[in-house]
């Protein structure tokens, strides 16, 4: 049998300088020297008095969650399935599942979008219910609250479903305004911190031209593309643009969230707040998304122009801001992204196309940090309730190549098969 063990070895050996930046602690350019002193300015140490006594805290909290699973059958069509489940006080539980059949030439980032917007649609419906029926005051959403919202102006390249995306973005409103009206406390909790929202609000804050150039977005899928079209489009040779040179080339390189705490952010404690208006609505790649922003900007104080606006663009409009900042519960723990609507962190005012972005004083997260922290339960359990929720609602493969399988088999009276490159991988 081949071993390629000692042949990765050599190739880690030979990149090893560049791998261990991503770890080091002290900075490689002038971008990061930037990040370093800005991630240190903002990140600020759980202290005692800060969070108090989390044991006498008894909130009615709701948790959910969704997992999801694509195959593709013999047939050439993708075999799609979704499931949400929430968990509340007093024994609740809800589920939900849905599943479709695609037939077609679909390219496969469709078909994997599919699968993300009917699972979130799910997850939102069971979300609605619970505030709607007064179950609890405190509603936790696994990922974040924000990133999604600007590609849900996007239709979804799949013939039958191509205003899922729109669904979804309506479900969101309705539960932003559902919490706001009934005083829920609304949280998305997400375990990954690749975003680099706080690192662009960190470059901001200090160098607002290079801000200017960074693509807007909650990624930077778009970078490269954006900084070689930056450069054939200007010719000049001022000043500022030799200033800024080596942060023009190292923008390709800008460390995740995630890599800025790991690296500069030490112990348990959080970042200041960024709230977030249409910082995410207008990356190159999302022109359509700058436009609309820039057109209901313009709606707000033209009041016959409102009628020409669709009532889901009116919505948009009034849509509140959403903050978003990180907590570390225990030193050596990873990150977690926290997002929660602006009134939350006391500003009420701040609607979501109305502005890009502002720091917030830690100090408006603490109520937030006091409630996750009584929810701690060690390394594993970064929050009871969504580590219990995740793991009931997790879709294993045995669930559907032998279960779920089964019962397409039953319903359809057809010996259904997945197609030869699927049926490799299971076992």
């Amino acid at each position: 049998m081949a071993s390629f063990t000692d042949l990765i070895a050599e190739r880690i050996h030979l990149r090893r300088e560049e791998f261990l930046a991503g770890f080091a602690e002290k900075p490689h350019s002038d971008i990061e020297q930037t990040l370093a002193a800005g991630i240190q300015a903002h990140w600020h140490p759980l202290l005692p008095e800060d969070v108090g006594d989390t044991r006498h805290q008894k909130p009615q909290v709701g948790a959910v969650d969704g997992s999801r699973a694509t195959r593709t059958l013999s047939i050439g069509a993708d075999w799609v399935i979704a499931q949400a489940l929430l968990l509340g006080p007093n024994g609740l539980r809800q589920s939900a599942v849905d599943t479709l059949l695609l037939r077609g030439e679909i390219e496969r980032p469709a078909v994997d979008r599919c699968a993300s917007l009917l699972m979130r649609s799910l997850e939102l419906d069971l979300a609605l219910a619970f505030i709607q029926n007064g179950s609890g005051n405190v509603l936790l959403l696994d990922g974040s609250l924000y990133a999604d919202l600007p590609y849900l102006l996007y239709n979804l390249a799949i013939g039958g479903y191509e205003d899922l995306p729109l669904k979804v973005l309506g479900q969101y409103l309705d539960l932003f305004d559902l919490c706001r009206q009934r005083d829920v406390l609304l949280l998305g909790v997400a375990k990954r911190t690749r975003s680099t929202i706080l690192g662009r609000a960190l470059l901001a804050q200090s160098r607002p031209v290079m801000a200017a150039e960074l693509p807007q977005g909650d990624s930077f899928q778009a970078l490269e593309a954006d900084v070689r079209e930056e450069t054939r489009g200007n010719g000049s040779t001022n000043g500022s643009q030799h200033q800024d040179a080596s942060f023009r080339t190292d923008l390709a390189r800008l460390p995740s969230d995630g890599e800025l705490l790991y690296r500069w952010a030490t112990g348990s404690g959080l970042t200041d707040p960024v709230l977030l208006g249409s910082t995410s609505f207008g990356h190159t790649s999302a022109q359509m998304v700058a436009a609309l922003a820039s057109r209901l900007r313009q709606t707000k104080s033209t009041q016959g122009f409102q009628k020409q606006l669709s009532p889901l663009q009116e919505r948009l409009l009034a849509a509140p801001a959403i903050g978003t900042f990180y907590m570390r519960l225990v030193p050596g723990e990873d990150a977690l992204r926290v997002d929660a609507l602006a009134h939350t962190f006391g500003r009420d005012d701040l609607h979501l196309l109305e502005f890009d972005h502002t720091l917030m004083s830690y100090t408006t997260a603490l109520p937030i940090v006091h409630y996750l922290l009584g929810e701690y339960g060690g390394l594993s359990v970064y929050n009871a309730a969504l580590y219990v929720v995740d793991r009931e609602v997790r879709l294993h493969a045995a669930i559907v190549d032998q279960v779920y399988l089964s019962v397409l088999r039953c319903q359809l009276g057809y010996p259904v098969q997945y197609d030869r490159s699927t049926r490799r991988f299971i076992r």
